[in-house]
């Protein structure tokens, strides 16, 4: 069997990934994306990549184009990771209250997990504003993401006890529940925060209300400038007035055009 693409193939795929996804695959990455196609080209009994990438080109099959989303995205998280967002939102927690006074009105704040992998981000998130928020205040988290597998690994919350070290012993004690085979699951309190669904960034942006607390980071790392801009500013427009905006620490929105005000390192509000 073939197991190598030229350059005219990998460029139909990059051209395709970009088109579908927005993220920027560049030359560097050619043997990392053809190990993945090779994967699934094996799992569908074809003989070599180019025959796979000539039918992932024409298929309207949306089953075989999710099939290929999953494989190609990257899912690097953990609980409480860069820890000075939640900390900002722990400490700041009356302010961003009183500057976002539909919380009060509504007694509910919503927050939206993009991407949230396999679901570390958005069960921090809800671990965080329980012990900071005032009572009486609904916590509506909408966690997404393109690759449904690890979408359904998040809505099972299952995790190992190394998936968990970044929690501390009190949370794990508090919020989770040991299993029998090991694993630790996330507790109903914690779970009914928490809605799943699988979403496109690159997909419009149709929300019945706004958010309050937006999380998108590290994707922004794998797409072009103009993506990056036109993404921030789709996230703008869905953010209530004074909600926050936390990108990843190895992310900027410096050279963009955006209405956003810094606060500090990786965060931002409208």
């Amino acid at each position: 069997m073939e197991n190598t693409l030229t350059m005219a193939e990998y460029k139909k795929i990059q051209d395709f990934i970009y088109d579908k996804l927005g993220l920027d695959q560049d030359d560097k990455k050619k043997e990392t994306v053809t190990t993945k196609i090779v994967k699934i080209m094996h799992r569908r009994g074809m003989k070599s990549p180019k025959d796979y990438v000539n039918y992932i080109l024409s298929t309207t099959d949306s089953a075989a184009i999710q099939e290929f989303f999953n494989e190609i995205t990257t899912n690097t998280t953990e609980f409480f990771r860069e820890s000075a967002h939640f900390d900002y939102i722990k400490n700041h927690i009356n302010a961003i209250i009183e500057g976002i006074p539909k919380i009060r009105r509504d007694f509910e704040i919503r927050v939206w997990s993009m991407p949230c992998s396999s679901g570390e981000e958005p069960i921090t998130t809800a671990i965080v504003l329980k012990e900071c928020l005032p009572p009486g205040i609904k916590i509506k988290i909408l966690a997404t993401d393109i690759s449904e597998k690890i979408l359904n690994k998040a809505s099972r919350g299952l995790y190992t006890e190394n998936e968990c070290k970044g929690l501390s012993k009190n949370h794990r004690l508090k919020y989770f529940d040991k299993q029998p085979d090991g694993f630790f699951k996330i507790g109903e309190d914690i779970r009914k925060c928490i809605t799943y669904r699988l979403f496109n960034v690159m997909s419009d942006f149709k929300f019945h209300k706004d958010f309050d607390i937006i999380f998108c980071r590290n994707l922004m790392i794998y797409m072009d400038h103009d993506v990056q801009e036109q993404l921030v500013n789709k996230f703008y427009n869905v953010l209530t007035p004074n909600g926050l905006f936390f990108i990843g620490h190895s992310e900027s929105l410096l050279n963009k055009r955006h209405s956003f005000k810094y606060i500090q390192t990786a965060l931002f509000k409208k």
